[in-house]
């Protein structure tokens, strides 16, 4: 759908520069169809968007659950968008644990606590000056009912809209969901010799 506006404007610009008839309702032809399976899909989509937002709270979960699993990018970009908005917390809980599965890494950046004792806030900032302030937390070994994942000594578990990680006893962290696209909370590293607050997009 978001190529329509283009293919619309070649046609046009093809047009002006002098397109013989034949090939000229051709392409209006092929415009026309397009425009007519772009306003279906539209109408599609809308009538999902009532139905995530509507009062009956089994068809949104259901809705998005079959939105997600539809194979379809579109529709599940959208069921992601509607159900981290969304003001039921069962549905915002599934669209949280579904899109954050649904990625190969976490990307998590981080700053020194400042409610953290001063000897740790310390031996935070010298780690950030060795190592860099951003943390990769891999989501490998999914499985997507029980909301967990495993990969080599990293494994995590998401419940409602809150993560908890950890590699090994060496890092752990607890996030959670503060808007439709952001996660923020605490990491320590180094065996809770370092603490920091940590933030990252899900989008």
């Amino acid at each position: 759908m978001r190529r329509l506006p283009l293919y619309i404007a070649m046609l046009a610009a093809v047009g002006t520069a002098g397109l013989s008839l034949p090939s000229a309702a051709h392409a209006q032809g092929t415009a026309a169809e397009i425009l007519e399976r772009a306003r279906g899909q539209a109408r599609d989509i809308e009538e999902l968007r009532k139905v995530l937002n509507g009062p009956d709270q089994n068809m949104r979960l259901a809705t998005f659950d079959a939105m997600v699993k539809s194979g379809d990018e579109a529709l599940r970009l959208i069921a992601y968008e509607t159900g981290l908005a969304s003001a039921d917390s069962v549905l915002r809980a599934m669209a949280f644990k579904a899109l954050l599965l649904s990625q190969n890494n976490l990307h998590l950046t981080l700053t020194p606590d400042p409610a953290a004792p001063k000897p740790i806030q310390e031996a935070s900032a010298d780690y950030l000056v060795k190592n860099g302030s951003g943390l990769v937390v891999p989501i490998d070994g999914r499985n997507a009912e029980a909301g967990t994942f495993k990969s080599s000594y990293w494994q995590g578990q998401v419940s409602g809209t809150e993560l908890v990680f950890n590699y090994s006893s060496r890092i752990t962290g607890t996030m959670s969901l503060q808007d439709d696209n952001a996660v923020a909370g605490v990491v320590r590293l180094d065996s809770g010799r370092t603490q920091f607050l940590a933030s990252g997009k899900l989008r």
